[in-house]
């Protein structure tokens, strides 16, 4: 009797329990990317990132991650327009934005290398080949109502933007430069969820019912 007895307490606990540890036992992730090909800078308004939401018919959404990856190639026209030799370096500056959830900007900053250049009056010298320079940014979000602004049957946007701008440090003559930036971006996002199996749970369940029957019998 007393065996007969912790065999039916092992098979009551296993009833109770198996359904969290199924709920627990599928997950994600989905992903999808969509880019933003090279465009020159700065980007007018309107250009974004667009992400298809998640279905929430595949289970429970416990996180998202945005994988963001910027690159730039710029070009620089230096230029001495005194009649004195003037030498020094030249690069470009890039911050590219995006509006992620919750209104808080992620930022990728891209520095191209320094150009030096040496010129005589009236010279000038263009960079060849472009300078170029690449940057990625991770954020991870699992606040309920950042969630919910991915959860549906549509799309989500992700406003996108840029700020460029030429620096030159400069020694004599009187120079000026010019500046021709194109910039591109990857964005990808990753739901993590939980996937439930009621069809799993209810023939288990019934095969442990069926074990208490029998042992009653």
């Amino acid at each position: 009797m007393e065996n007969k007895m912790k065999k039916i307490v092992l098979c009551v606990f296993f009833l109770c329990f198996l359904p969290s540890i199924l709920f627990a036992a599928t997950s994600g992730p989905f992903t999808t990317t969509t880019p933003i090909t090279s465009l020159a800078t700065d980007w007018p308004g309107g250009t974004s990132l667009s992400f298809p939401q998640f279905n929430p018919a595949l289970g429970t959404l416990n996180s998202v991650k945005i994988d963001l990856s910027g690159s730039m190639e710029t070009t620089l026209t230096i230029e001495n327009l005194a009649s004195t030799a003037s030498f020094g370096s030249a690069k470009t500056e890039l911050d590219m934005t995006v509006l992620s959830p919750g209104g808080v900007n992620a930022l990728i900053e891209l520095d191209s290398s320094w150009f030096s250049y040496n010129l005589n009056p009236g010279q000038s010298i263009t960079t060849n080949p472009p300078l170029e320079k690449s940057g990625t940014l991770s954020e991870t979000y699992t606040l309920a109502a950042i969630l919910a602004e991915f959860t549906g049957p549509g799309t989500i946007e992700l406003g996108a933007g840029t700020f460029t701008i030429a620096v030159l440090a400069n020694t004599g003559g009187n120079t000026s430069v010019e500046q021709a930036t194109y910039a591109s971006l990857d964005g990808t996002v990753t739901y993590d969820y939980t996937v439930p199996e009621p069809a799993t749970i209810s023939l288990l369940s019934m095969g442990g019912l069926a074990l208490l029957r029998k042992r009653r019998k």
